[in-house]
């Protein structure tokens, strides 16, 4: 079937964007919000990174001069070249507890030319532009999610409100709006909702045009997949669970190297004291799963699986999570979360920032800066600007046209300024750019046909009229890669785009050249869904970049050429536990246990070699039994802590029960690395709160009946806290490292042993050990 053609309009007018009309009321209020918190009020007035950074840098949050709560944040590439972001509704403001409604942002817009330098632009929903279906003054909007669909913008958001939670959907033809509701949720309410939390969407569009739709929270559903139907306004057949019970929320997902890649966020999304909101990710070779970690864990089942992304390290930065992907001109990725600074003294619980860092790609698997995770130092930021190239707001100028025409410009409300051909012939018509880099760079262009007559392309390699190498789309619904030498196609790869696909809408031609190699990809949004993929050798002495079209079809915008960015190819190194300190272990063999002692009272016995110790129903919270731990002083300075554990946590009784590894000042300033079952699933939590909830405490590795835990003690040099890094093993050889944190500066922390949350287990010790 050949795609639906669209012809393109042309104007003289000069496009500019234009955020949403706000209420009168609400728009008053921006000018109080501009004095009082610096919230830029008007499009065009750019909130500027920090001045006191070097140019080519930013530090986190991102928005800082803009805005404090920037939650759950999105974010896309506009076809006028802007990066948009959206965010949870919220009140942008320090002081913001939910607040008065007139106070109330509705999904706030910013963009950006650089994803350093934001401004306001708009939000997408106020007093007179809102679902007519919910009652607007009792409903939140949360978590949106936003694509580029068949020439329009698709935001998926959350509706939230008593107990009618769901997924709703509103278009627009601009990426500031105005944006429109389509009339009902896209999700019937209670469509599950006894099982799963029906919120933060995230949508994906595979390479055969099928759309899916994740979402869930932390109830027993975890989170699902779905089909939607063609137009992605309503779900079709039923859900799978791709996420496993309480685990985790906020799923976004890509694809790379043929594996569909499902990110989601763990416990603790919005507590600033002891928030972990670790980022996790699992893949499969099927949009609907299964997903499986890099141990190969599913994410589903008793014991799941996730590989860790990003955790909190011990910096300020602590619930960095809520993830949404970004690609820069150079073709790095970047990851957005939100997080708190908890060295604030009170930000709200609206108070959560964007915050942004580099996301690479090691064998196979994404971490956020090679396993350092978020960052709160001056960081290299994101390559913003081509190295040449246009948005052809001032014309062809800095292009030459080659071949058999010449190329004009037009505009439309879409794109702004494009640039097509004039000539009608045959032959390929050229747009080359006069000054580009040679060697490993990045190509893109956006494109579109104005009819079926003729074809459309980036150029990734030319040589004047007659050799060059283009990758093509045509009419009949194909992404087709040419070299051409004297004028004649010597090789030539095709790949079929899926039926129905309209290429009179713009789609994003990107290219990668590395070591004389294009890998080609199309795809709607540059969001790492790729509609086809293709790959081509280039000679390394022609040029790089450029578009083309044959018989005056094709219209192209945001042509650039920009250095390739170089892959972060090794992860930071694992810790280093070092000798054994003998002196400080622990084997269990008789009863004395010299230099250890008992915090509350005596409990457990030494047996056959082990620790061994029934869960006690009792914790540190003070608000029943307060819990025992038998403890012992530690080294100073750089430890690590082990305990090999047995806890039958697979037919555990429903509870907390729950038994290992602690670090205790007092029972408010501890923290302690446990499995434990949270309803039908198992995990292992390193607990930073005192009562047996499993909220908000840190996920780490998968859990299972006999565990290895580790403890890694650091002191923070600038603030003397005691900082600790959690670790878990199923074999006692393979340890998943995971997030860090922090006990008070001052008072040594002992370290020990706990059994406790609730009756009905008995946990084995083998040993503690101490290595430096």
């Amino acid at each position: 079937m050949s795609p639906a053609m669209s012809p393109a309009t042309s104007s003289e007018t000069s496009h500019t964007t234009t955020p949403p009309r706000r209420h009168g009321r609400v728009a008053a209020l921006l000018v109080a919000l501009t004095a009082s918190v610096g919230l830029v009020a008007s499009s065009g007035v750019t909130a500027s990174a920090d001045p006191d950074d070097a140019p080519g840098t930013y530090r986190n949050h991102v928005m800082d001069n803009l805005a404090d709560a920037f939650s759950d944040p999105s974010i896309i590439r506009g076809k006028d070249g802007y990066w948009y972001a959206y965010a949870t509704q919220t009140s942008m403001r320090k002081d913001n507890q939910g607040g008065p409604w007139e106070d109330q942002y509705f999904m706030p817009i910013t963009r950006s030319k650089d994803l350093v330098s934001w401004e306001y632009v708009g939000e997408v929903f106020g007093p007179d532009n809102h679902p007519e279906w919910r009652d607007f003054a009792t409903t939140y909007y949360w978590a949106p999610d936003v694509r580029y669909i068949d020439g329009k913008y698709y935001l998926y958001y959350s509706v939230a409100g008593g107990d009618k939670n769901t997924i709703a959907l509103a278009t627009a033809d601009d990426p500031a709006g105005p944006w429109t509701d389509i009339g009902h949720p896209v999700l019937p309410y209670d469509y599950e909702d006894k099982v799963v939390n029906q919120i933060d969407p995230a949508v994906f569009v595979d390479d055969d045009g099928q759309k899916y739709l994740y979402y869930g929270s932390f109830k027993d559903g975890g989170i699902q997949a779905v089909h939607l139907n063609d137009d992605g306004t309503e779900v079709v057949g039923d859900p799978v669970q791709v996420v496993g019970a309480r685990r985790g929320e906020a799923a976004y997902v890509v694809k790379r190297d043929g594996w569909y890649y499902l990110f989601y966020s763990g416990l603790g999304c919005c507590a600033k004291a002891d928030g972990a909101y670790p980022v996790f990710v699992g893949r499969a070779k099927d949009p609907m799963g299964p997903f499986v970690d890099a141990e190969g864990v599913g994410l589903t089942g008793l014991h799941l699986g996730g590989t860790i992304v990003n955790s909190p390290n011990g910096n300020k930065w602590v619930s960095t999570g809520h993830s949404a992907n970004v690609v820069d001109k150079s073709g790095q990725d970047w990851i957005l979360t939100n997080g708190f600074d908890r060295t604030e003294t009170d930000p709200s619980w609206g108070g959560r920032p964007a915050v942004m860092d580099r996301l690479d790609w090691i064998d196979g698997w994404p971490t956020v800066r090679a396993g350092q995770w978020t960052s709160d130092d001056v960081e290299t930021a994101p390559v913003g600007a081509w190295d040449a190239g246009s948005d052809f707001t001032a014309g062809l100028r800095g292009f030459a046209a080659v071949g058999a025409g010449r190329w004009t410009t037009g505009t439309d409300a879409d794109s702004g300024t494009y640039a097509r051909p004039v000539s009608r012939g045959a032959d390929p018509q050229l747009l080359l750019p006069r000054s580009a880099p040679h060697g490993d760079v990045r190509l893109e262009a956006d494109v579109r046909l104005r009819d079926a007559a003729g074809r459309v392309g980036l150029v990734l390699a030319a040589d004047g009229e007659d050799d060059h190498a283009v990758a093509w789309l045509d009419a009949s619904g194909r992404l087709s890669v040419e070299l051409t030498r004297h004028g004649v196609v010597v090789q030539k790869k095709t790949a079929r785009l899926y039926d129905g696909i309209d290429l009179g809408t713009w789609h994003a031609l990107t290219a990668e050249v590395r070591d004389g190699r294009a890998d080609v990809q199309l795809s709607a949004d540059l969001l790492g869904i790729p509609l086809a993929e293709l790959s081509i050798d280039v000679p390394r002495s022609w040029d790089r970049g450029g578009a083309a079209s044959t018989r005056g079809s094709g219209e192209v915008d945001n042509v650039g050429v920009t250095t390739l960015y170089t892959p972060v190819t090794e992860k930071v190194a694992d810790p280093e536990v070092g000798a054994e300190l003998t002196e400080y272990g622990e084997e269990f063999e008789d009863a004395d246990l010299d230099g250890w002692s008992w915090f509350g009272p005596a409990d457990g016995q030494v047996a056959g070699g082990e620790y061994v110790w029934p869960t006690q129903d009792a914790d540190f919270s003070g608000k029943g039994t307060m819990a025992s731990a038998l403890l012992r002083d530690a080294p100073t300075g750089t430890y690590t802590v082990e305990t090999k554990l047995h806890l039958p946590i697979t037919d555990a009784p429903d509870g907390r029960s729950q038994a290992g590894i602690i670090a205790f000042q007092s029972p408010e300033d501890s923290i302690h690395l446990a499995p434990t079952r949270t309803g039908p699933s198992r995990q292992v939590f390193l607990w930073i709160g005192r009562d047996r909830d499993s909220w908000p405490e840190m996920q780490i590795g998968p859990s299972a009946d006999t565990m290895w835990l580790r403890l890694r003690h650091t002191v923070d040099a600038t603030t003397g806290e005691h900082l600790f890094r959690a670790a878990t093993s199923r074999d006692g050889e393979h340890y998943v490292w995971g997030g860090v944190w922090h006990l008070p500066a001052g008072k040594e922390p002992r370290i020990g042993l706990v059994s406790l949350a609730g009756k009905g287990l008995t946990a084995e010790f083998d040993y503690v050990r101490f290595s430096r």
